[in-house]
């Protein structure tokens, strides 16, 4: 189907390409809306017509991916994205008018959305597709020239979207770099690249943003954190786990805006297990023989992760699982791994599991899970549980269960956060006319939509003097004059 090829790491490898994409931009650095939306048309056409082959690619790379998220967490959403940026193009490419300031009256402001340059895009594995492919959408509706770095651990998907890329699409737009950590440092070191859009997590933003310094390069960084979800007194308990557990199982909880924690006001915690469990099987039944639950992407990242439940068990953690329409509390020590992997795994499937009592000494409540496990706090009241979220950094997204206006209106003014649904998990995330993107350590910047336009765009500022101005009374020589006329003119501020 596809052939893994030469990996690009060695810089005489890839400075030959940067440098082709640089004097692309250089011979059209303002791309007509013509040539814009050719580039989206070729993206849409690549994209539907190898769609089987994407989805088979990402399911080798995870061991199992279901078809279901793929269409839905990856495919559908690009495809939006490409139609919203072609219908929405002309209007974000127009010159805006902006106000004159009344001293300049007669002379005209505006701003004029200009392309960057060339955009290098470094991609994580969790969501391959729709990771690489949306920021592309932004990048070419802005009229850059790109570089995607897919991500070295996802080499089914990365390999395929070379190829095809080298054969469907405009090579004097965007090019794939296949490769691994050295490439990523050659792309970004190189003085050429215009900006660096980064997905992943918050210590390669960190070396990315560092290294990108030395030469003022711009970026947004999308990365990660712990996002809490909270279940408010007033909420319907059921509906709410029916989009927690979806939006926690979803890829196995590998998904950078995950509910990492769950806060559940108390009025709840008597029915609360006992429904969690019942949806769970009822939304993924026999879960760990069903193909619409997706693998840990590997056997070190499913061995991080059972170290968090040892992490948790031993620091007074309780430890749930639901299996043979039972909850079973588990309680094992070191020399339990390869027990517990026989019963509660399959492959590099791991069964879903809560946390109950998780306290802030525990690895999971010091790092993002990425992974099918859920610490559960109960409260008494709202000023508890948004202490406890300010305990943390910056969280990528918050979701929020409840019918009380005034509540609501509490929470969204009171935590510094990147996005927010209510009353459902993720779904702000695929909005086209949202912008998506952290806040301090959970991100830097934002895109989809017009929001994503801007981003790749430098706003230049151009102003036009009328052959009729003001200005020109108060040039030098000056005298009491002109400094009756300064005054006047602070008036009209």
């Amino acid at each position: 189907m596809f052939s893994f090829g030469k990996k690009l790491i060695y810089e005489n490898d890839i400075i030959p390409i940067i440098s082709s994409l640089k004097r692309s931009f250089q011979s059209d650095p303002y791309p007509r809306l013509k040539v814009r939306r050719l580039w989206l048309k070729e993206l849409e056409s690549l994209l539907t017509k190898n769609e089987a082959k994407f989805i088979d690619a990402i399911n080798s790379d995870f061991g199992n991916r279901s078809m279901f998220e793929t269409l839905s967490c990856e495919i559908l959403p690009t495809i939006s994205a490409i139609k919203h940026a072609y219908k929405n193009l002309p209007l974000w490419m127009k010159e805006e008018k902006r106000r004159t300031s009344p001293i300049f009256w007669f002379g005209k402001s505006s701003v004029l959305f200009q392309p960057i340059g060339l955009v290098a895009i470094i991609s994580p594995w969790n969501y391959p597709l729709q990771l690489t492919l949306i920021p592309l959408v932004n990048a070419l509706a802005a009229g850059n020239r790109v570089i995607l770095k897919p991500s070295e651990k996802t080499k089914h998907f990365s390999a395929l979207l070379r190829d095809i890329f080298t054969k469907d699409f405009d090579n004097s737009a965007a090019k794939v770099l296949t490769g691994d950590r050295k490439t990523s440092k050659i792309i970004v070191s190189n003085k050429d690249i215009d900006h660096i859009f980064f997905t992943g997590s918050t210590i390669v933003g960190k070396e990315i943003a560092k290294t990108a310094a030395i030469n003022l390069t711009p970026v947004t960084l999308e990365l990660g954190g712990k996002s809490p979800a909270y279940i408010s007194k007033t909420a319907n308990l059921t509906s709410a786990l029916k989009s927690i557990v979806k939006g926690k199982i979803i890829n196995a909880g590998q998904t950078c805006i995950a509910p990492d924690y769950l806060i559940v006001n108390s009025v709840h915690e008597k029915k609360f297990l006992e429904k969690f469990f019942f949806i769970l099987e009822k939304l993924y039944p026999n879960i760990l023989e069903n193909d619409d639950y997706t693998s840990i992407l590997s056997e070190n990242n499913l061995l991080q992760l059972i170290g968090l439940l040892k992490d948790a068990n031993k620091k007074g953690g309780k430890v749930l699982v639901g299996i043979k329409n039972s909850i079973e509390d588990l309680d094992f020590d070191e020399k339990k791994v390869d027990t517990f992997k026989a019963t509660y795994t399959k492959g590099l499937k791991l069964l879903p599991s809560l946390i109950l009592r998780p306290n802030f000494e525990m690895k999971v409540m010091q790092t993002e899970i990425f992974g099918p496990i859920l610490p559960v706090f109960f409260v008494e009241c709202d000023d508890e549980a948004i202490s406890l979220i300010n305990r943390n950094d910056r969280p990528l997204a918050f979701y929020w269960f409840g019918k009380e206006k005034y509540s609501r209106e509490k929470w969204m003014k009171n935590i510094v956060v990147g996005g927010v649904t209510l009353n459902d998990c993720l779904l702000h995330c695929v909005q086209n006319d949202l912008p998506f993107g952290g806040v301090s350590k959970s991100g830097l910047g934002a895109y989809h939509g017009v929001w994503g336009f801007e981003n790749f765009s430098h706003r230049k500022a151009i102003f036009t003097q009328s052959r009729f101005s003001a200005v020109s009374l108060l040039n030098p020589p000056y005298d009491t004059k002109k400094l009756k006329l300064f005054n006047f003119l602070k008036l009209l501020l």
